[in-house]
């Protein structure tokens, strides 16, 4: 298979949500499978596509502290993206593709050993799956998922897969540092922080402290390798960069989207 590289920078996160969708809804047009890797500025805070974000998050706090909220387009629950602990890839696949025809859970895990294998290139005994979660949770990276990479039984990354039926998006997370101090003032989580060390890790708890490029570069040889694939580096389209301003403007900066997940308008 063709996959398109495209190595992004750090953006807000109404705008990398804005950037997701619109490599997946012009994947008919465009004709590109695509895996984006990427970071956040500011520090965000995401809900699951069906969430409550007043129930899922302090949103006083995160005010507070300057952290913008959006509702993904994917499932999932709250997390807290920061914005120099974690490098987050997105990857939008056609409907003719062989991992398409799997189910959304197998699919999800197969995908996710992409970020298990550039965990491996770093030098982390990762796996997929495995990892046994808590039930009633907001907060995403202790509820259990078949994406789940873990290295020593803790959850280094998550991720949450959307269909059009068109195409599917999944995307996910590889935390570089786990504060878990910071998650706990701004998710509500009935688990203490103690907890929270003791079930999720970045690279550096691991032992690791990897730069960017070393990251960015172990994730795209990792999906590379998983999924087989010719790849090559290039950017966005210019209808893509047109739909991302529609997403942002009338979707993923609105109120109507962040607290009820729907809008009247719908692009493309």
């Amino acid at each position: 298979m063709k996959l398109r590289i495209i190595l992004d920078g750090a953006r807000d996160p109404r705008v990398n949500m804005a950037i997701d969708e619109a490599i997946l809804r012009m994947r008919p047009r465009t004709g590109v499978d695509t895996l984006r890797v990427y970071t956040w500025l500011p520090t965000g805070v995401t809900i699951g596509r069906s969430q409550d974000p007043r129930k899922a998050v302090n949103i006083r706090e995160a005010e507070r502290r300057g952290y913008p909220l959006v509702r993904r387009p994917t499932g999932g629950r709250a997390l807290l993206h920061s914005s120099t602990g974690e490098v987050t890839y997105s990857i939008v696949l056609s409907s003719n593709t062989p991992l398409y025809k799997l189910d959304v859970a197998t699919s999800a895990a197969k995908i996710a050993e992409g970020v298990a294998e550039a965990a491996r290139l770093l030098g982390l005994d990762a796996r997929v799956g495995g990892y046994r979660g808590l039930g009633g949770e907001e907060l995403c990276y202790l509820t259990e998922g078949a994406s789940d990479v873990t290295v020593e039984d803790k959850k280094i990354s998550g991720s949450a897969q959307v269909r059009t039926g068109e195409a599917l998006l999944q995307h996910g997370t590889l935390l570089l540092d786990f504060d878990p101090r910071e998650w706990v003032a701004v998710i509500n989580t009935s688990t203490p922080s103690e907890e929270l060390a003791s079930r999720i890790a970045g690279l550096r708890q691991l032992g690791l402290n990897p730069g960017l490029r070393e990251v960015y570069e172990a994730l795209v040889e990792g999906f590379k390798r998983v999924l087989g694939a010719d790849a090559y580096t290039g950017g966005l389209t210019l209808a893509e960069v047109e739909e991302v301003h529609k997403l942002y403007t009338s979707k993923y900066n609105t109120r109507e989207w962040l607290l009820h997940g729907h809008i009247s308008w719908k692009p493309v």
